[in-house]
C-alpha cells in the first residue's frame, strides 16, 4: 500500500481516482470550518484533479451515504429542539418541514457534486465485486470502505480519504489522505 498526503502526490496523466464519502463530505457538506486544514488540502487536490481533467469516479453508494450522512447530522441538530421527549427519525422527522428543507439542501450539494467537469458516473458492478474479499476486509473496516477497496482494486483507483482505516488493510492501492495511521 503507498499513502501519500494530497499536496505530495504528484498526478499522473492517466491516474484515476474514487472519493470516500467523507471527502465529499469535507468538500460540499454542512460542515464548513470543521477541519479546515483538510477542507483546504483537499480543496486544493480536487482543483488539481479538475486543471489537469483528472477522472474522479462516483457510485450510487456514495451519493447514498452522502445524503444519509447529512440527513442524521441535520436530524441530531433538530432533535432537542424539537419539543419531543424522544424524537424519532422515521416517524417524527422524516416529513417534516425541517425533514424537507435538509433535503433540499442535501439535493443542491449532490447536483453541485454530480456537475463537475470530471466527474464519472459509475456503475457499482456488485456482479462482478469478489464478495468474499469484501466481507473478510469488513471484519477490519466497515462494510463501505471495504466496498470501496475491493472496487478500487479492480479498476485501477486511487483512493481519496480523510480516515485511516483503508491503512488497516493489506491492500495494493495507493492511498491519498491527510489521516497517517501512526502518527
Amino acid at each position: 500500500m503507498v499513502i501519500v498526503k494530497p499536496q505530495d502526490y504528484k498526478i499522473g496523466f492517466t491516474d484515476q481516482f474514487f472519493f470516500d464519502t467523507n471527502i465529499w463530505i469535507l468538500l460540499f457538506g454542512t460542515v464548513a470550518y470543521v477541519e479546515t486544514k483538510e477542507q483546504k488540502a483537499y480543496s486544493n487536490f480536487l482543483e488539481n484533479l479538475l486543471i489537469k481533467d483528472s477522472p474522479i469516479f462516483i457510485t450510487s453508494g456514495v451519493i447514498s451515504e452522502f445524503s444519509n450522512v447529512l440527513l442524521r447530522r441535520d436530524f441530531n441538530l433538530w432533535a432537542p429542539k424539537s419539543g419531543l421527549a424522544s424524537p424519532k427519525f422515521k416517524s417524527d422527522y422524516v416529513g417534516s418541514n425541517e425533514y424537507k428543507s435538509s433535503v433540499k439542501s442535501i439535493n443542491l450539494l449532490i447536483k453541485n457534486i454530480l456537475s463537475l467537469p470530471n466527474i464519472v458516473k459509475l456503475p457499482d458492478d456488485f456482479n462482478s465485486i469478489e464478495i468474499d474479499s469484501v466481507l473478510s476486509s469488513f471484519l477490519i473496516i466497515d462494510y463501505n470502505d471495504s466496498y470501496i477497496n475491493q472496487l478500487s482494486l479492480i479498476k485501477g483507483f486511487k483512493i481519496v480519504t480523510n480516515d485511516k482505516d483503508f491503512q488497516k488493510l493489506n491492500s495494493n492501492i495507493t492511498i491519498i489522505t491527510t489521516q497517517i495511521l501512526g502518527v
